[in-house]
């Protein structure tokens, strides 16, 4: 038997590694910021008149005003309080690109910092809306093997950063093929 492809498997020391501070960050655009508020109180405005519309036309719905105005203002105060959240939220946001990898974080009260190798992305899309397309802004989309949905969306990069990452991505992406 011949020993020279036996199976190793050493351990690493954690405290070679290194470490995620390191990392120099890029926040997303400040013109993200009031985008991503008018979506959410959009949103916030759609339900509500949804609510309000079914309520006057099928008046026997809820008979008691007070229910309908404690929807309402509960319905108001969920999404102030969704709309605080995603403004403090927001300065936590941020993405870098490594030599191997994009690396995006997220969140305020759940921190998270998704790691995505070059190695594993198949496509990557950009995508604007109406009102991202009106201040010149972005989400880039990057997809790995197996999904439909994107494994990581960078949201608020000016449109020609986004052009420009992707590009860096996908010339990456394969030389890895």
């Amino acid at each position: 038997m011949n020993m020279d492809h036996l199976f190793v498997n050493e351990q690493i020391d954690i405290s070679n590694l290194p470490q995620a501070d390191e990392v120099t960050w890029v926040p997303l655009n400040k013109k993200y910021l009031p985008i991503s508020l008018l979506s959410t109180a959009l949103f916030g405005l759609l339900l509500l008149s949804i609510f309000l519309v079914v309520n006057f036309v099928n008046t026997d719905m809820i008979e008691d005003n007070r229910i309908v105005f404690s929807v309402i203002g509960g319905v108001i105060l969920l999404f102030v309080f969704i709309l605080l959240i995603s403004a403090l939220g927001f300065k936590h946001k941020a993405y870098a690109l490594r030599e191997h990898d994009v690396l995006y974080k997220s969140g305020l009260i759940f921190r998270k910092t998704i790691a995505l190798p070059f190695n594993r992305v198949q496509h990557s899309e950009i995508n604007q809306g109406p009102i991202e397309r009106k201040f010149n802004l972005a989400s880039l989309e990057i997809f790995t093997a197996g999904g439909s949905q994107s494994d990581l969306t960078i949201p608020g990069l000016l449109n020609e950063d986004a052009q420009s990452m992707k590009a860096f991505i996908m010339e990456k992406a394969s030389k890895h093929e």
